[in-house]
């Protein structure tokens, strides 16, 4: 939703960051499992058997080769590439396979160059044993691959460290011999895996010093059992993981630093485009991907300049329907795998999550241009452009935009979820039937003002189970009647002051719901556990003592019940009967749905000195000018 800019300020002001929620007291883990989707067999390494295997052995800028099974030098050429202007010279190695089989290349040692690898018609495996690569100036990707329509297995043994290095820059064009857009790159799919799923694989780090993606593929990416470090070194250089098709995460461990600030470009974690025009041949075609993210499994930890986690096709400004382009069909193997008959012009941007540990943090400014074409940065979570599901996992987003946002519909099945947004809505749906919470655990923290712990405009907030506890500003998003388990909306007052502690009670004094405020608190709460049953009266007591024991509690949220004592009852005989599951505090702000919050605490729109302003001439996420000393009014 859009934003009054003076009400973004004044949620800078109390909800500076969410370092308070870091500290808060968790010791609940989320138990819930979740079947996996979009398994296919063939992205399995075990199902994986080569013909033959070539070896090489790094030494420096040279190498040695041997040749197993079927491999053999007549299928198989291996010669270097020199290429030299203005006294440079670009260093790599060509590998070439001619033949229809399964093959395997097993790399060790270490190595100065550019690895491109032709392996047009077979999938193909390739084993890093403790290799380590760094490209010469500007030679290209560190590994390159030229196959479609085929997978390529970049497999990390167990024990093994490697390291693939890129070493180009953003503004090298003039002594660039390779400027594919990735570290790794490739035009079929990749699969980083170790050599089996009941063993964890190596470690693989990849660098990535300032030019494009560290990893890019115009088909899919997936990531299972190693341990795989992605870093965007240099403020010039963009996305850790970028993918046209989809990104399924099955498991393994996954971290990613993104510390690209270009204007527009900032560096996201991962994210999928969902479609390509062909650049990189300079013509006018382009590839309409499915464009989706699924995590299953895995830990995942990113901190990225702009999005963590994003299915970021984005109908309006896509070149679909587009004349003046021609449509390639999509020939990825998730459409005979997976998608069965993906229609080539419409991609799905829908987010799954089924498991795994994700924890995400952003750190960019959010700014927004006028139009869908203008520069524009949302550091949010995790975005989907479609739906949004999380059926499983423990998640914990700190972020300055959106935690959580989606373009469609947000449903929550199960998982343990600590969505916090400095600037912004924790939780974002702007889908026609808005966020359905049907299980699982939810902290949910957005800014005072018009940021709002969940925002669904005006679609509905159901709430038929789980145990939830937003806050955020009185613009809030009123939950449905229609929803299923009983939901309280407080105001802050009733709730009490930051650093302490607030219940409900039943009659006999019995607590159904307590919570522990942050440093920071909000203006409206809104919260809802199955311990609050219809027909039953109940009180609310601020400033309760907790005598924790052995309650479980997530994000300072307690899930089974501590003794409280003591306190100052701020509402009681709060009852709800019929057909109504919902009871609001009088106090509680606007209420309906989220939108323009208040003006905020700065005089004349001007920004804090220690602020840091957008670029020139973008807007807050209202369509207010950024200025310093202006007004910030739409002109």
């Amino acid at each position: 939703m859009k934003k009054n800019f003076l009400s973004l300020l004044s949620t800078f002001l109390i909800f500076v960051s969410c370092t308070n929620g870091t500290g808060s007291a968790t010791n609940y883990v989320d138990k819930t499992t979740a079947p996996a989707s979009a398994v296919i067999a063939e992205d399995l390494y075990e199902n994986f058997t080569a013909d033959g295997t070539v070896k090489i052995t790094f030494n420096g800028s040279s190498w040695t080769t041997s040749f197993e099974g079927a491999a053999s030098a007549d299928e198989i050429s291996i010669k270097k590439v020199e290429n030299s202007a203005e006294d440079e010279v670009s260093q790599g190695v060509e590998i070439q396979y001619k033949g229809k089989s399964k093959i395997k290349y097993v790399l060790s040692g270490n190595f100065t160059g550019t690895v491109f690898i032709k392996n047009k018609k077979a999938d193909a495996a390739v084993v890093l044993n403790n290799v380590n690569i760094t490209s010469a100036d500007g030679s290209g990707p560190v590994l390159r691959f030229s196959a479609e329509e085929t997978r390529t297995f970049i497999v990390v043994p167990a024990a093994t460290t490697n390291t693939l290095t890129d070493t180009r820059l953003l503004n090298q064009s003039s002594k660039m011999y390779d400027d594919k857009k990735g570290s790794v790159y490739a035009k079929g799919t990749l699969i980083f895996t170790g050599e089996t799923s009941t063993k964890a694989g190596g470690t693989l780090n990849i660098v990535n010093t300032g030019y494009k993606h560290a990893v890019y593929t115009k088909d899919y990416i997936r990531i299972a059992d190693l341990t795989l470090n992605v870093t965007v070194e240099g403020q010039t250089g963009r996305d850790c993981m970028r993918a046209l098709n989809a990104i399924i995460v099955d498991g393994g461990n996954l971290n990613l630093i993104g510390n690209g600030t270009i204007t527009d470009d900032e560096s996201a974690g991962l994210r999928v485009d969902g479609e390509d025009a062909d650049d990189d041949d300079m013509t006018v075609e382009y590839t309409a991907g499915a464009g989706f993210i699924i995590i299953n499994g895995g830990n995942i930890n990113i901190k990225t300049v702009a999005k963590g986690i994003t299915a970021h096709w984005k109908s309006a400004s896509s070149v679909i329907g587009n004349s003046k382009y021609t449509a390639s069909a999509n020939t990825s193997l998730l459409c005979s795998n997976y998608l069965k008959g993906t229609s080539t012009n419409l991609p799905n941007p829908f987010v799954e999550i089924n498991g795994g540990n994700i924890n995400v943090v952003t750190t960019g400014r959010p700014y927004e241009g006028r139009t869908d074409d203008d520069p524009s940065c949302s550091p949010e979570g995790i975005e989907a452009k479609a739906d949004l599901t999380i059926n499983a996992g423990n998640i914990n987003l700190q972020t300055t935009d959106d935690a959580i946002n989606a373009g469609g519909n947000i449903v929550i099945n199960g998982g343990a979820i600590y969505a916090c947004s400095s600037l912004n809505d924790a939780i974002d749906s702007n889908g026609k039937k808005g966020i359905t919470i049907n299980g699982g655990v939810i902290v949910a923290i957005g800014g005072n003002g018009g940021e709002c712990s969940f925002d669904c405009d005006n679609a509905p907030l159901t709430i038929n189970g789980g145990y939830l506890l937003g806050f955020g500003g009185s613009n809030y998003t009123a939950p449905s009647s229609s929803g299923k388990q009983m939901t309280l909306v407080l105001s802050g007052t009733s709730a009490g002051s930051a650093n302490t502690s607030f219940a409900v009670v039943d009659s006999k004094n019995n607590p159904v719901f307590v919570y522990t405020l942050p440093a920071a608190t909000g203006e409206v709460f809104i919260l809802s556990s199955p311990e609050l049953k219809s027909g039953t009266s109940y009180s609310v007591k601020r400033g309760v003592s907790v005598k924790t024991g052995s309650a479980s509690l997530f994000h300072n949220l307690y899930i089974t019940m501590p003794s409280v004592s003591g306190g100052t009852e701020s509402l009681s005989n709060i009852s709800i009967t019929g057909s109504s599951t919902v009871y609001t505090d009088s106090n509680a702000g606007r209420g309906g749905f989220g939108g323009r919050g208040g003006k905020g605490n700065f005089r004349n729109g001007q920004l804090p000195e220690d602020m840091p302003e957008p670029p020139d001439g973008k807007t807050a996420p209202d369509g207010n000018n950024f200025q310093r000393g202006g007004k910030g009014n739409r002109k």
